[in-house]
């Protein structure tokens, strides 16, 4: 897991959980609006990690500043595709608002298992 400041952001991380080979850094990634729940999802796509920007603030997942964060970190992960998986804003005790975004990185799942490999 990955834990850096950036710009206006408190903190961003990446959690792998699949491992794919990377992207170009500026790879055109489609946004889908999938539901985990359903049981199509997993034939659908394969989870390949989460990206997740806290911050100061109430966030919007479609900022420019977000999605730019997000964009490089998804194709390095090998992703053609981003789903919001959750946001949400919480206020302290001192009336002091934060905010999380955690995007899905995605791909289409293989249609073929993949070859066996020596270890």
């Amino acid at each position: 897991m990955l834990l850096a400041a950036c710009g206006s952001k408190s903190a961003i991380t990446e959690t792998r959980m699949v491992h794919a080979p990377a992207r170009e850094m500026s790879c055109p990634l489609e946004l889908v609006q999938v539901d985990v729940t359903s049981s199509d999802f997993n034939k659908q796509w394969d989870v390949l990690g989460h990206v997740t920007l806290m911050g100061r603030g109430t966030q919007d997942p479609m900022a420019e500043e977000n999605r730019s964060l997000v964009r490089g970190r998804a194709c390095n992960m090998g992703g053609t595709a981003i789903g919001v998986a959750m946001n949400s804003t919480n206020t302290n005790q001192l009336g002091q608002q934060g905010s999380a975004i955690s995007y899905m990185v995605l791909r289409p799942k293989a249609t073929a298992p993949a070859a066996p490999t020596a270890f």
